[in-house]
């Protein structure tokens, strides 16, 4: 029963999470790249100027709080000793007065208190430390009290004022310079605690302008994140494409533009699936369907070439040899096609095994007997016996194509070269050969599905545009490269190299 409740419990929690990275996929996928690039903008420069509004605000409040403090510390040091001038002033007036009875005297004594007076009391409304306030508060009552004294004395008419009477002047004295002192010792207090504050301030200034760049790069590369992954997306559909994955459907979760690219690029692979599939169904059709007739051919030559329906003359013969020679390249060019429709839908698997490469050359060349005896070609070849790990079929293609374009192109009487060598534990095929080779312009189309070069006048029969295509394919899948060499002065044709790997 408890765990039932928890389920339930974490049940709501769950929704909620979903929902809101739900809502937060829908206000991305809201706007354009251009409205994300303005907000962009915007959260990485947003805590900049914060900092900055906070930094300028920082100091300048400790430059109004420095200026505050300094001006009325000054000021109460400044007061002080004029409190203490007239303090002095009042007193060596009094005791002149006391001698000489000078009325004139006695009037400078009284000014000299009211500016004392007036003094304490704008001193008295400054924000000033309890022991200075305290301080200035006493002073003021007792002068005040002194003063009062004074007056009630001389109004009395009882005579002069005596050493008494005015002998409080040295105490007052006293705490005006306690005053004055107090007031330099705040001053240096107020120095040390500005000096204090304008540490924290700095320190303070300096972590929000850290926090905020570090806020501003890690939210910058987070929207640069979530605006790259769909550019992403998009490439990657582009490569597929262009690798024929024509099955797995494309879809762009981002701004808006960049969806609309994406179910244009979706349009653009179903249109290419349907080519590739009528391409694919063509080329299935037709291989499979000539097979049949040229089999018929085929068996029909070999009948006569054996004079089963009569004798032949020498005429005949060589007639026979023709057709027996046109139905071994349709059966080639046929075969081609096979190997082509099965290697671009990707039914071709690599079964690799164990071979010797010297042994399925002198195949092939055996193979190709007939037309090297019709036009009279010669291979330059020496036995050299290697072992291979390979697909050995896809590597007969390879081989196939390779002598039979080689045969092809050689004049009446030519020469083809095959030569076999094993560096860095890589197999190098040579084949060269004497005819026209291949021109500057055209060696960077010639791997193209259904390129043709020009054919030779003595040769009629048209290869089908696919066979180099299938020997790169090959070649590539089992690791390896094929290259097109410069010519020499003997073999003045076409020269392939092949480099394979002797093992996967």
């Amino acid at each position: 029963m408890q765990a039932n409740n928890s389920a339930a419990s974490e049940q709501p929690l769950r929704d909620c999470r979903k929902r809101n990275r739900w809502q937060l996929r829908h206000l991305f996928q809201v706007g354009s790249i251009f409205q994300w690039t303005i907000i962009i903008f915007f959260a990485v420069t947003l805590p900049l100027i914060l900092t900055l509004v906070y930094s300028v605000k920082s100091i300048q409040n400790y430059t109004d709080q420095s200026h505050t403090t300094l001006f009325q510390t000054v000021r109460v040091s400044e007061n002080s000793e004029a409190l203490l001038k007239h303090l002095l002033d009042m007193d060596r007036g009094i005791r002149q007065y006391q001698i000489l009875e000078d009325l004139a005297i006695f009037t400078a004594f009284q000014n000299n208190h009211q500016e004392f007076v007036e003094i304490a009391a704008r001193t008295n409304h400054f924000q000033l430390p309890p022991q200075i306030k305290k301080l200035l508060v006493k002073l003021t009552e007792d002068e005040l009290k002194l003063y009062d004294q004074l007056l009630r004395i001389k109004g009395s008419g009882t005579g002069q004022l005596s050493k008494e009477d005015i002998k409080e002047y040295v105490q007052l004295r006293a705490d005006v310079r306690e005053l004055v002192a107090q007031g330099n010792r705040q001053i240096y207090i107020e120095t040390e605690s500005l000096s204090v504050l304008a540490i924290l301030v700095r320190n303070q200034v300096t972590n929000s302008a850290l926090i905020s760049v570090i806020l501003a790069l890690l939210l910058g590369l987070l929207l640069l994140y979530l605006i790259n992954k769909p550019i992403k997306s998009i490439a990657q559909a582009i490569h597929k494409l262009g690798n024929a994955h024509f099955n797995q459907r494309i879809y762009i979760e981002g701004p808006r533009d960049l969806r609309e690219i994406g179910l244009h690029l979706e349009w653009l692979r179903q249109k290419l699936n349907q080519l590739e599939n009528s391409k694919q169904f063509f080329i299935k059709s037709i291989s499979h369907e000539l097979k049949t007739p040229l089999a018929t051919l085929m068996e029909g030559a070999d009948l006569l070439q054996d004079e089963i329906v009569g004798e032949l003359n020498a005429e005949q013969h060589k007639i026979i040899q023709l057709l027996q020679m046109a139905n071994i390249r349709l059966h080639s060019l046929i075969e081609n096609l096979i190997e082509y429709q099965q290697t671009t839908s990707k039914l071709a698997a690599m079964n690799y095994s164990q071979f010797n490469f010297n042994q399925l050359v002198q195949y092939v060349c055996a193979e190709h007997q007939l037309l090297l005896d019709i036009k009279k070609v010669s291979v330059e070849y020496q036995d050299k016996s290697v072992n291979i790990v390979a697909d050995r079929d896809k590597i007969r293609v390879v081989m196939s194509n390779l002598f039979s374009n080689a045969l092809r192109f050689s004049p009446q009487g030519g020469q083809i070269l095959i030569k076999l060598d094993v560096i860095n534990d890589r197999l190098q095929l040579l084949i060269a050969d004497q005819g026209p080779g291949i021109a500057k312009s055209l060696q960077a189309h010639i791997f193209t599905e259904f390129y043709k070069q020009p054919v030779p006048e003595n040769w009629k029969i048209k290869g089908s545009g696919i066979g180099l295509s299938l020997v790169r394919a090959y070649v590539e899948a089992h690791q390896g490269q094929i290259k097109i060499m410069a010519s020499d002065k003997h073999y003045c044709g076409a020269h392939f190299l092949v480099i394979l790997p002797l093992a996967p």
